[in-house]
């Protein structure tokens, strides 16, 4: 009977023992992993010189992100805040008749687990 009780003391030492070395579990953060994706918002047609909205939806599974997006339309470059994945840009049509490419980049908020993507969208210009 001395040696099972011996026995099932030592087994609760080395089991309460060995709980003491072991830390908590830590869940380090992965910058870069997780893959966006940006819409692609239907082709505008506007008139020239019409102030136009695009409204750019990017997507990373079901997770709403933060960041920036950077739109290249008409020669100039515009910054524009992403919030809970939405990016509003409002911009000016030429006057000049035809057709334009909005591209776009989105940057995640520093320290972020979202990577970068790219996009573009076409506009239309019609009398």
């Amino acid at each position: 009977m001395k040696k099972i009780l011996i026995a099932f003391i030592a087994s609760i030492a080395l089991v309460l023992g060995t709980g003491a070395f072991v830390g908590s579990a830590s869940a380090a953060d992965y910058p870069s992993t997780v893959p966006t994706k940006p819409s692609v918002p239907k082709t505008k047609t506007v008139e020239p010189g019409e102030t136009f909205k695009v409204t750019i939806k990017i997507k990373a599974g079901n997770a709403k992100v933060n960041g920036t997006l950077t739109v290249k339309y008409n020669g100039k470059t515009y910054k524009v805040k992403v919030r809970k994945g939405v990016a509003k840009f409002k911009g000016k049509a030429p006057k000049k008749v035809g057709n334009k490419t909005i591209k776009y980049t989105f940057k995640p908020s520093k320290g972020s687990v979202y990577k970068k993507s790219t996009g573009k969208s076409k506009l239309r210009v019609r009398k």
